[in-house]
Order: C-alpha cells, then structure tokens, then sequence
C-alpha cells in the first residue's frame, strides 16, 4: 500500500463491490464493480463530488448495469474472486491521487479519481458520460475537504459541493458532507443559489424555505404537500417576500446567516432524535420553521404552515 491506508469506507466500498460481482454470476471485480459499490455509498466525499456533478446514484448503477451481463448461475466461491488488471490499476491511481494530495490514508474520493484517470474501463466510460472529468473531479475533491480556496463566484459557474455548513471549519464544509443526505444537501445547495443569483449578502432561512418547497423529492416535499396542500403556493409566497436584488452585494463573500447555521445545527439535532445517522430534508424543514422570524412565521401560517403542524404531520408519517 506504500504506507497508504484504506479508510473503513473504502474498505466497505470494496467488500462491496465483490457482493456486486457474484450477484451478477461474475468471476472477477472489476471498475465497473466497484463504481456500482461506490454509487450505493450515499455518504463520504465522492459522494459529495458526483452531488456536485448533478450525478445521482440511481443513475449511475442505472447506466453501469445496462452495460453488464450477468454470468451463470455457476461462479467461483466467495473470497476467490480476483480483480482485474484495470481494478488494480484503479487502486494504484487512487493511492497515486492521495499521495499528491498529501494524504496518509485513501478515501472513496480517492477512489472515484481513481476510476475516472484508469480511463479505459467501463466504469470511466460510465463517468465520462454523465461528464465528470479528472481536472474538476480533483478540484471539487480539495474543496469540498478545505484543500483550496473558492468564491462563491466560482460556484455559480459550474455546480459545486453544497457550501456554507460549518464555513469556519472548511470553505464548503466537510460537515455538511457527512452529516446530511445528498437530498438535503441538493436543497442547501439551491438555498445557496436562491441568494447568490439575487446578490443577496447572506444565506437566509427564506432561501433554505424556499429550496425545501421548490423541490420534487423528499421528505420535506411531501411534508409540505400534506401541510399546505401547494409548495407552489408556497414557494411563490416566499419569493414575494424576498428582498430586491441587492446590485451591491459581493457574491464572494455570501455566507449563512446566524439563524440559518442555529438552523443546520438543530437539524442535526433532529436528526439525532429520530435515530438517524445524517439529516434529511425534513430535519432540514423542521429545523427551520422552529427558528422562523415572525413576519416570515406569519406569512407562512396563512398558508397553515407552521412548526407544530409540520411537526404533528411528520409524527403521524412516522407511526
């Protein structure tokens, strides 16, 4: 290993691609194996990178599968499946990608950059589909970990990683990354957007609001269908309420405002409380409406959105 260490995730991520090579009645793990595996792991850092590519794991096991046929029902024993020459290539790259980024372990971002530089499997055919390059891959990488630098600016040119939980902590918030689900993270993600495309100064709980009711899926979603009866209704409420376009707000130093980090913090807490490792969408939505200011708590009540009717909703969802 050359004094790298696999991190347990990884360590996962590869059992896993072997438990995906005998489903499939294979004799052998391949790239394509192990992006399968690396699809289905819905936390860590290459799952923030494929976030940040607009990339959903559905539809990468999705396009990897339709290439593959399975293998008999015969196949070797567990334990005797070999990797290919290009899985081990991968590996090599991996290791190779960590030690220029002065890392002593190997992570599934690691991993991921692996895939993508082998270049001649079938799961960097995969990835060059869906348009996840090496060059941005590297540098969604270092910034999601806090490894460089990069405006707010730089992030409406092309989707980047969820940014602002825990902002002192890392630039996009290595928190973010592993407390939350990709889905909250999507909507996060949108807030962010909300206020950057407005020039707004900071990220407000009306953005975060805003993005929980604009969305498809979730949790929160169909909170807020059952709650208000229209997120569209909703969502054309709070964009009424939004301030101007502030012509002279500096897009690079857009951050969370104070009530919407309480918010993120409490969703988490929420979290917690419902016995689950990450927070979702409807810890995100719970979250926020607890810390509602009043003329926003209002506006939202006309509408029969409020904490304690989300909250009992979500209690009956969940019996």
């Amino acid at each position: 290993m050359n004094g790298y260490n696999f991190t347990e995730r990884v360590r996962r991520t590869l059992a896993l691609a072997r438990q995906e090579s005998e489903r499939l009645h294979h004799e052998y793990v391949g790239t394509e194996h192990i992006l399968l595996s690396l699809a289905r792991e819905d936390a860590g850092v290459a799952s923030a990178v494929l976030d940040a590519f607009g990339v959903r794991s559905d539809a990468i096991i999705a396009k990897v599968e339709a290439r593959l046929t399975a293998g008999p029902p015969h196949r070797l024993q567990k334990g005797e499946l070999a990797y290919t020459s290009r899985a081990k290539k991968v590996l090599e790259l991996a290791m190779s990608e960590a030690r220029a980024m002065h890392h002593s372990y190997v992570g599934t971002e690691h991993i991921l950059l692996g895939l993508v530089a082998e270049q001649k499997g079938i799961a960097a055919q995969v990835l060059s589909e869906f348009g996840v390059t090496l060059e941005r891959a590297r540098a969604e990488t270092l910034a999601i970990l806090g490894g460089t630098e990069r405006t707010a600016a730089d992030s409406l040119v092309a989707p980047a990683a969820a940014p602002g939980y825990a902002r002192s902590r890392s630039p996009y918030g290595v928190a973010l990354v592993d407390d939350f689900t990709g889905r909250a993270r999507e909507a996060l993600r949108a807030a962010y957007e909300e206020a950057a495309t407005r020039d707004h100064g900071a990220v407000e709980l009306s953005h975060v609001l805003l993005a929980l009711a604009s969305r498809e899926d979730g949790m929160a979603a169909v909170l807020l269908d059952q709650v208000t009866g229209s997120r569209q209704r909703l969502a054309e409420a709070l964009i009424e309420r939004l301030p101007d376009k502030q012509n002279g707000a500096d897009r690079r130093t857009l951050q969370l405002a104070p009530a919407t980090q309480l918010a993120l913090d409490n969703a988490l807490l929420e979290a917690s409380k419902d016995g689950h490792r990450r927070a979702g969408t409807q810890h995100l939505l719970l979250a926020v409406l607890d810390v509602l200011p009043l003329a926003l708590a209002a506006a939202c009540a006309q509408l029969g959105l409020t904490a304690k009717a989300a909250r009992t909703v979500y209690e009956r969802m969940r019996e």
